[in-house]
């Protein structure tokens, strides 16, 4: 009995507390993933309900995980985020509400406030007394809420519940007002949160407030603590969903238990669906995606805007969402299954071949000096055994960007850090200068800055001056291309037929040497290739297949997969 205890503890951090947050481009089934996580019973599929998703050994793998995923499965709470933003709607005075509304929308005609309240959505039941001084303790977060009384508990449980019902009506009546409206309603008052703290029809001209990037994180943080609190510690939560990085990093640094989830869907099969389900135009698609890859205009966009292609590049999990048809999910339930499983018994069954791999370009990112984005590539054989691996960087012999500066640029003339281009051409010292002066009085001024290298792109810099974006004159090789000249510089077997493993997507160019080279499968993590596969991918007679990568990687490739105690040993203190 004392090893079977022993044993207990060792795992019981994660049978205690999981916490999954969601991210994903609005379509890919974000919702569809946590209503199965809130599920109480789940039959998660046999193998031959899943179209040879699997094979090999990923066979016998995902045996193992099914089964105890069903003989363990625990439902997770669901925190949506549209629930909380609701929070913030309903304390605006009418008026402001009104001009919020009328500000997102395009052709919005009738009072807003007026019609809401007529079809039954504003209903008051939520600001009744027991319950509005609770409401704006959770946003008021200088407050501390007395999670042990019990009349607060049950007042938490009954506005959480009211919430989930006031969104599902809101989002329906502002579509009836205007198609697309709760998605621009709702990114809006995120953005609004994000920059001031609360929602304001004004607060694209407010002063940003920078302790506000973290106001909505916050508040889902204070309904996790009531849900542990209220669960004695044992809680599983899923939070549905983080659309901006720096919410995913809040997350990230306070709970050793939190994994970032992508829900990633087929362009082709999220397009159908919006446009069949929610009655999107092309347009309106176009709009949030833009939206939603942080290209929104605005002075503190970085930070305030969703960017759910910087959430996906950072995510811990990615799952494979098929959405061909519309009611099928056994695909994404074998994969919540196969991951859920390992959360609550680390080291179950051993990583695929395709974590494997993307793990070794994951790793090798971190040898890029590139400041905007590292990314790592490997190109394999057929049966994925490593050819060659790259990252984007210079050329050998020349200084990464992460290790030049532009004081050192301006000042030291180092024939062998600056090129002659930039040491003597006038237009671009002018426009470098220009730079370093604006830098000068943050660097004087911030702590932070105290001692840093401050390193500057030479691409930004040159396009700045004839104000165009051209990617020729980026100084790094990509990492695709590295892989593809290691392979030439060092010698080696030929790859046709192999595999082409990227943590970003192929550009245009890397996809057209990939085809070249005879490469069979590109597999990516980044669901945005932009005209990649439209344009030089999907021709010709041999191709390569484009591959959505799924499974974990970075640290939680080690959490998941690495054993906590060596299984043989664990078995042998169970039998003891």
């Amino acid at each position: 009995m004392a090893e079977q205890k022993f044993i207990s503890e060792l795992f019981l951090e994660n049978n205690q507390f999981i916490l999954v947050g969601l991210t994903g481009r609005t379509g890919s089934g974000c919702t569809t993933t946590a209503n199965i996580l809130e599920s109480k019973e789940v039959c998660f599929p046999e193998l031959n309900s899943l179209n040879n998703f699997y094979d090999g050994l990923d066979i016998r793998r995902y045996s193992i995980v099914r089964k105890f995923a069903e003989e363990h499965w625990e439902n997770f709470y669901s925190i949506k985020v549209s629930d909380l933003i609701s929070i913030y709607l309903l304390l605006l005075p009418t008026s402001k509400l009104d001009n919020f509304i009328h500000f997102c929308g395009i052709n919005v005609t009738k009072k807003a406030s007026t019609y809401l309240v007529k079809n039954g959505v504003l209903s008051k039941s939520l600001l009744k007394t027991k319950y509005i001084n609770v409401i704006k303790q959770l946003l008021d977060h200088n407050a501390e809420i007395d999670f042990t009384d019990q009349k607060i508990q049950r007042s938490f449980i009954r506005i959480l519940q009211l919430v989930r019902k006031f969104t599902r009506d809101l989002k329906q009546e502002l579509n009836n007002l205007e198609s697309g409206l709760y998605v621009s309603v709702y990114q809006s008052a995120g953005k609004s949160i994000r920059r001031i703290g609360k929602v304001d029809a004004d607060y694209k001209i407010k002063d940003f407030i920078p302790s506000s990037v973290f106001h909505l994180p916050e508040t889902i943080n204070r309904v996790i603590k009531f849900i542990r609190k209220v669960k004695n510690g044992r809680a599983y939560i899923v939070i549905d969903a983080i659309r901006n990085p720096y919410e995913a990093k809040f997350f990230k640094d306070r709970y050793a238990a939190f994994h970032l989830v992508s829900i990633n869907a087929p362009d082709e099969h999220r397009t159908r669906y919006l446009q069949k389900l929610h009655k999107f135009s092309a347009e309106q698609i176009k709009k949030i995606d833009d939206e939603e890859s942080g290209k929104g205009e605005s002075e503190y966009k970085h930070l305030t805007n969703p960017n759910v292609k910087k959430c996906i590049e950072i995510s811990d999990i990615h799952l494979f969402n098929p959405k061909n048809e519309y009611d099928n999910n056994n695909v994404l339930k074998a994969q919540i299954a196969w991951y859920i499983a390992l959360m609550q018994h680390p080291g179950l069954i051993t990583p695929t071949s395709m974590e494997r791999v993307m793990q070794v370009a994951y790793t090798v990112k971190l040898n890029s000096g590139c400041i905007s984005r590292q990314v790592g590539a490997v190109v394999t054989d057929d049966d994925n055994s490593i050819k060659s691996v790259g990252w984007n960087d210079v050329a050998k012999g020349q200084i990464p960007c992460a290790m030049r500066s532009i004081d050192g640029l301006i000042n030291d003339f180092q024939t062998e850090t600056y090129s002659h281009y930039e040491r003597n051409n006038e237009n671009f010292r002018t426009k470098a200068g220009e730079f370093y002066e604006r830098f000068k009085p943050v660097i004087q001024e911030l702590n932070s800055f105290k001692g840093r290298n401050i390193s500057y792109c030479f691409k930004d810099i040159h396009n700045s001056i004839d104000n165009k974006s051209n990617q020729v004159h980026t100084r790094a090789l990509h990492a695709e291309e590295n892989a593809f000249l290691q392979l030439v510089k060092y010698g080696g077997t030929g790859i046709v037929g192999g595999k082409l493993y990227t943590t970003a997507s192929p550009c245009e160019l890397c996809a057209k040497k990939a085809y070249q080279l005879g490469i069979s499968e590109v597999i990516f993590i980044d669901p945005y290739p932009g005209i990649t596969q439209d344009h030089i991918i999907n021709i010709g007679t041999m191709s390569p297949k484009l591959v959505q990568f799924r499974g974990a990687i970075g640290k939680a490739y080690h959490r998941l997969y690495e054993q906590v105690i060596p299984i043989k040993d664990e078995l042998d203190y169970m039998l003891k």
